[in-house]
């Protein structure tokens, strides 16, 4: 995977070509101040799949230190289809 860099200033004015080639490769790109990266442009997939990522890593680490990490199915169906559902 390539690196591409802009800096803030750089970006300004092509933002909208830049989001699109990133949405389109799926090739991020960071954006700089000073050097320093600030940011990083992800196309939508990558970022679902982040917070997918994100939220499994959560979901286990709840589960190793022996936490209730779901719902029970009656409470489940209780707040999908309403009181007394069975």
């Amino acid at each position: 995977m390539k690196e591409t860099a802009y800096s803030i200033v750089e970006a300004r004015a092509p933002l909208g070509a830049i989001a699109r080639e990133v949405s389109a490769t799926r090739e991020p790109v960071a954006i700089t101040d000073h050097g320093q990266i600030i940011a990083i442009l992800v196309s939508p997939a990558d970022a679902l799949e982040l917070q997918e990522t994100r939220a499994l890593a959560a979901y286990r680490e709840r589960q190793a230190r022996g936490e209730d990490a779901g719902v029970p199915h009656a409470e489940a169906r209780r707040r999908v289809f309403g009181e007394g559902a069975a």
